[in-house]
């Protein structure tokens, strides 16, 4: 596994939208909340232990070998971690992950799985707008219990398993969560976690907290889920065939959410807002939910971010 300061993702679109990593070594980084691209940079910690630059880059690398000086992290910015690993549950591919802590905070903390759009990555919590880490931050510094946030790479898998041979809903249970708890720099438990996501990680954030169930998830919040209700219409980046969306569907599964707190917010101009609200007409309990005016977009995700955070971190607390 490799570790890297930061690089600002490239840009999302508003769509429906063996391998445990070895230890953390120590790379990191702080970014607050209003994170420039000019402080960011892309470095990775190669074979031999020495630093190199990756490109290409949209912005000069934070080099800490340089001589001239570096900028100084805005104090109490929450801190940054990112490295890598070979995921075999994505035929090999090297998988990027990011993790934020709050700052000031030591001791082991637990843990919200953070699962990204389609045509996003890992970084896009971090730095598409979103911005989490400083929400979370804030979170912690009014004295609430802390937490940390942790995002991994899953390309357009919609974190189940595809006939090209990848799965990323495999890829975050199997390597991703056991790359957390075996990391001591992370400082994080997973014995009981939250997970977060929208558009195709909100999906996958209420597939994989369901597989994984209560009481080792703590809750669940997403934004906007990229749910399709119609058997005979979804698009094949989604479900590769009807018997895919069969096994894979969300719906006619509501009977496994039966003990997990959730929140969903969506915008009552969202695509997936129709769909969303027929899939939860079949929870029991009903879950929490949110909307207002606005459509799939990081505008109206922002937005509803802090009643999100505040969700997971008093659930968390439980």
């Amino acid at each position: 596994m490799t570790t890297s300061a930061n690089q600002a993702p490239r840009p999302g679109l508003p769509g429906d939208s063996q391998t445990r990593g070895g230890p953390v070594t120590g790379r990191r980084a702080l970014l607050g909340a209003g994170l420039g691209a000019g402080a960011l940079g892309l470095l990775a910690a190669c074979s031999d232990g020495k630093a190199q630059r990756v490109a290409p880059q949209p912005m000069r690398a934070a080099d800490p070998s340089a001589k001239t000086p570096q900028p100084a992290a805005p104090a109490g910015a929450a801190e940054i971690f990112t490295g890598s690993f070979q995921s075999a549950k994505m035929l090999g591919r090297q998988t990027n992950w990011m993790v934020a802590r709050p700052a000031g905070v030591t001791g082991e903390l637990p843990v919200v799985v953070v699962l990204h759009a389609l045509n996003t990555d890992h970084r896009a919590a971090f730095m598409g707008g979103l911005e989490m880490q400083s929400l979370m931050q804030d979170w912690a510094t009014k004295g609430n219990a802390p937490f940390a946030l942790a995002s991994v790479d899953a390309a357009r898998s919609y974190y189940h398993p595809r006939t090209d041979g990848t799965d990323g809903g495999a890829m975050v249970l199997d390597e991703f969560l056991p790359l957390l708890e075996g990391a001591p720099e992370l400082g994080l438990r997973t014995d009981r976690i939250g997970f977060f996501g929208w558009s195709m990680g909100g999906y996958g954030a209420l597939r994989l907290g369901a597989m994984l169930g209560a009481p080792r998830v703590a809750a669940i919040a997403v934004s906007s889920p990229a749910l399709w209700g119609d058997p005979a219409n979804f698009p094949p980046r989604a479900f590769d065939t009807p018997a895919d969306y069969h096994a894979n569907s969300l719906f006619g599964q509501q009977d496994s959410f039966t003990q997990l707190p959730l929140l969903i917010e969506c915008g009552s101009s969202d695509q997936f807002f129709t769909y969303t609200r027929q899939w939860m007409a079949g929870l029991r309990p009903p879950p929490a939910f949110g909307t207002s005016p606005g459509g799939h977009t990081n505008r109206y995700w922002r937005g509803v971010l802090p009643g999100q955070i505040a969700f997971l971190g008093r659930s968390l607390a439980d």
